[in-house]
């Protein structure tokens, strides 16, 4: 019988290295799994039952290491294993439901709600609990089990599996410290909790976090906060319907949603409003509904009532619920809505964990909201088709950067609005918008908004020397003054070097990495998701806290192939914080773009995953070469001399007087380069907006662009014009008449370009 179980345990660990696990609950499990430090749960619990002993993790000792980093563990702490606590355990009893966890006595009710949230979804909760079944105590094979479990969570691009004994931390009075079930019998979620732990480095490095990370470590999706305190929805009806609607379509959709209370100025995390509700305590959301209030008629089977009420239901983490406001269990409101209609509508309260509460006074109360919308099942929005690419990408400095070491980060120092983090534990980590200005500059296009905080302000920095030089006097020399420490940077920094900084840094923000994607057809919504790699693991050497980061959107000329060179027009621009992933959702016209993902000041760096969600088919690529790649026959011919682009604004004047306006486009011819452009329908005076850049060899040679009429049967020429550019021009603007048409009037339209010229390929 041993020898059959570890043949077994033999297969399947063969099927998860190939990506072939035949287990109908991880079919959709991505192949990609990696084992984290190494363990594999299979290979660990196979030669455990060959020796006959339960496994205790070397990785993960039952220590005060795994434990704390800053304070020391409870008097009478001890480890225990569950069937040490109780005779029968098991990993679920009857079914994992929302209501079955307890936060205990860590500061961690941001996990342990979206804990609460991902037990809601079977699809989601088998993936983060491989082989659940497998993994259950079997009372009747007692040689099966060794002590060991296995649970994945998403990293970067990738799922990780991590391996734990069974061993947890039990308080003095014989309790479990930390998260537990509402059932004594059932271990899931302290398991969950402590292979969630190991992730991070120890049970401390939990708390004080924020939600939004840890919906995005238990599904892969993207996170989206919204803040209600800005948009003041109490006062906005209009709003507040808008805001109901969105997160009902998102709960219908099976996304995570969870809510939370910001601590303002001078008030203190987990102090208890007059309702019950905990400020900078994490909620999760497991209704959204609108209830007809008035009671059924016998007669009729229709309610009295006419009007709709929203409704939210919240789950608190803790499992108790202490809210006392309208519409709390046993409050008078109860009475105007019939007891089946409440359970037609599904408004029944299944424990005293949770309560529900109008929706205005859901706006009224909270101030944060995180959305997590699961996109690897197509549920951003009901019945569309969302396609995703993705790109790994790494903050670097120049492979050979000489002289003084350019200015690091102060450890635990941010952006002054940015990153500082007061919070305690078991608050809700949220982050200050602040000042806009210093984050981003120039006219930005946003879409549904980037997670969390804005991104002002600027950080004192201090100037390290390599070693071997003399180190300053007076220890006020050591840190310079911001100006000094950005020009120093500026001048100093090489062009290989790909951690520049946000757009502020105007000499350095190019020399961050670049990736490149093309709208087609017709504008399209993106979702543009930024994440950078978690840095929690780090809190036990004094380190861990996040860069702060965000992203540009440029549109650039359709047919670049190279890094870009030069800001020339910005199409989106995150909000920069200090969180482990940025989104931002927004609507391109056609044409091609640069993203560059940045951290807010240059010299930061680390590593990032870059994720694009579409309705078409968008190619992700990144722009390494500072000039295009010559083909076999392009070596052959004489080098380019000229580098030169062209932006075609408009046209105006090609519609004839009692005629359709033509569907018009352009077609602009550069040595051996013709670059087209879509057709404007019905249109005399088209918005073109579109740029070309051209290597040119003979920069005497003129452009051409040509205006054309598309026909049913061929294409009419509207007019032409030559472009006689200089070899050194910067933004030269001008309108000129078009010529050669059949246009009958004499009057053939004009075209407004501007172009830009240099001997140096790379300037622009």
């Amino acid at each position: 019988m041993l020898n059959d179980n570890l043949r077994e345990g033999g297969r399947r660990e063969r099927e998860m290295t190939e990506g072939k696990t035949k287990n109908k609950e991880n079919e959709s499990m991505p192949e990609r799994v990696c084992w984290f430090q190494g363990q594999s749960y299979h290979k660990l619990k196979r030669a455990c039952l060959q020796r006959g002993k339960l496994f205790k993790d070397p990785l993960f000792p039952p220590s005060a290491l795994s434990l704390f980093y800053k304070r020391a563990p409870p008097p009478g702490l001890t480890w225990k294993r569950p069937r040490e606590l109780c005779k029968d355990p098991h990993l679920f009893v009857d079914r994992i439901s929302t209501w079955d966890l307890h936060q205990g006595s860590l500061g961690n009710c941001w996990m342990v709600a979206a804990t609460s949230c991902l037990a809601s979804e079977p699809s989601l909760w088998k993936k983060v609990i491989p082989d659940h079944v497998e993994q259950e105590w079997k009372p009747k094979r007692p040689d099966l089990y060794a002590g060991i479990f296995h649970f994945r969570f998403w990293r970067l691009g990738r799922w990780t599996d991590v391996v734990v004994d069974d061993l947890l931390p039990v308080s003095e009075d014989g309790t479990l410290l930390f998260c537990r079930s509402a059932t004594p019998r059932e271990f899931w979620s302290s398991l969950l909790e402590k292979a969630y732990a190991k992730l991070n480095g120890c049970y401390e490095a939990l708390e004080g976090g924020n939600t939004a990370e840890a919906l995005i470590d238990f599904t892969g999706g993207v996170s989206e906060p919204l803040c209600l305190d800005r948009e003041a929805l109490t006062l906005h009806p209009d709003q507040r319907r808008a805001l109901f609607q969105t997160l009902a379509k998102a709960h219908g959709c099976k996304a995570l949603i969870t809510c939370s209370i910001r601590p303002a100025e001078g008030e203190r995390v987990e102090s208890v409003l007059d309702c019950g509700l905990v400020r900078g305590h994490a909620y999760g959301i497991t209704a959204v509904r609108k209830v007809r209030l008035g009671k059924r008629s016998l007669l009729t089977g229709r309610c009295s009532g006419t009007s709709r009420l929203g409704m939210v239901r919240m789950r608190n983490p803790w499992g108790t619920a202490d809210f006392t406001g309208p519409w709390s269990q046993g409050s008078q409101q109860w009475k105007q809505v019939g007891r089946d209609e409440r359970e037609k509508m599904g408004l029944i309260v299944r424990d005293v964990g949770e309560f529900w509460m109008e929706f205005e006074d859901f706006c009224r109360y909270f101030t944060d909201v995180v959305v997590c919308r699961l996109v690897e099942r197509a549920l951003l929005w009901p019945n569309t088709h969302w396609r995703e690419v993705r790109c790994h990408g790494e903050w670097v400095p120049s492979p050979n950067t000489t002289g003084a070491t350019p200015a690091t980060l102060l450890p635990g120092r941010q952006a002054s609005n940015l990153g500082k983090n007061t919070a305690k534990p078991g608050e809700v980590n949220q982050t200050p918008r602040g000042d806009r200005k210093e984050a981003r500059l120039g006219k930005r296009r946003r879409g549904g908004g980037g997670e969390g905080g804005g991104g002002g302000g600027r950080e004192k920095v201090a100037v390290a020397k390599r070693g071997g030089e003399k180190k300053t006097k007076r220890k006020e020399e050591s840190v310079k003054k911001e100006g000094e420490v950005d020009g120093w940077w500026d001048k100093h920094m090489d062009k290989r070097s790909r951690c520049g900084g946000c757009i502020n840094h105007k000499d350095t923000f190019l020399h961050n990495p670049q990736f490149m994607f093309e709208v087609q057809g017709k504008e399209d919504e993106v979702l543009i998701c930024l994440q950078q790699e978690d840095r929690r693991i780090k809190r036990k050497d004094g380190g861990g806290a996040n860069l702060p980061i965000g992203f540009e959107v440029l549109r650039v000329e359709v047919n670049r192939l190279s890094r870009v060179q030069r800001v020339v027009e910005q199409a989106a621009s995150s909000v920069y914080m200090d969180s482990r992933s940025v989104a931002l959702r927004v609507t391109l016209v056609p044409g091609r773009y640069a993203l560059l993902p940045t951290t807010f000041q240059p010299r930061a760096t680390g590593r990032f995953l870059l994720r694009l969600f579409s309705h078409s088919h968008l190619r992700l690529s990144e722009l390494r070469q500072e000039l295009p790649a010559l083909s076999v026959w392009q070596c052959c011919l004489p080098q380019s001399s000229v580098v030169t682009t062209v932006h075609l604004r408009r046209a105006c004047g090609l519609s004839q007087p009692k005629q359709t306006a033509p569907d018009v486009y352009a077609v602009i011819c550069c040595e051996d380069d013709t670059i087209r452009t879509r057709v404007f329908k019905e249109d005399g005076n088209p918005e073109f907006n579109m740029r070309a850049i051209f290597y040119r060899r003979h920069p005497d040679a003129h452009i051409s662009i040509k205006l054309w009429s598309r026909g049913l049967l061929w294409d009419t020429l509207l007019g032409g014009a030559r472009l006689q550019t200089g070899d050194s021009e910067r933004e030269r603007s001008q309108g000129i008449d078009l010529q050669g048409g059949q246009s009958h009037s004499g009057y053939q339209g004009c075209i407004y370009v501007e172009t830009s010229s240099s001997k140096c390929l790379t300037d622009l």
